[in-house]
């Protein structure tokens, strides 16, 4: 999934999951996340964890 955070110039790859949130392929979503760290995480998990606030649009894709 490829993300870009607010005021961010460029998109990102997104390896980590939404909790709450399911993406159709096709389609372009504008979501507010909040985000937490997470205490004493696996040594091979994200110290941070997502969770969906609102889906604020939900629009189909356009190629470019």
């Amino acid at each position: 999934m490829m993300v870009k955070e607010a005021n961010a110039a460029e998109w990102q790859y997104f390896y980590n999951q939404i909790e709450g949130f399911k993406h159709e392929p096709g389609y372009e979503y504008q979501i507010i996340v909040s985000k937490s760290e997470i205490e004493n995480p696996p040594a091979d998990a994200s110290s941070l964890k997502y969770k969906l606030v609102k889906v604020v649009s939900k629009k189909l894709a356009t190629m470019k």
